[in-house]
């Protein structure tokens, strides 16, 4: 019997979440402010496709992190993914 969408979620996502916390915390940090700056720094589709993958991977992280977050912590991060995500598709637009 199949398990649930969360149970699924969280099950692949060890995978990941183990890499990423295998590696220097500058490498993730440091690709994210990248991706950031190229988002920011130039416009259209490179704008939207940079600021887009912040989006999924903040998108991510809150979905895994969800259970464990405080209400205000879930609030702010939501609100956060939606303006990068607001950003990138007004970028994409232009």
């Amino acid at each position: 019997m199949p398990g649930s969408l969360r149970d699924d979620v969280d099950r692949r996502s060890i995978v990941a979440l183990s890499y990423l916390n295998s590696l220097p915390r500058s490498i993730p940090f440091g690709l994210i402010m990248l991706l950031l700056l190229v988002g920011v720094l130039t416009t259209g589709i490179v704008a939207a496709a940079a600021l887009g993958l912040v989006a999924l991977f903040m998108a991510w992280l809150l979905y895994v992190g969800w259970p464990q977050m405080s209400p205000t912590s879930r609030g702010l991060r939501l609100l956060v993914t939606l303006a990068v995500t607001g950003v990138a598709a007004s970028q994409f637009l232009t």
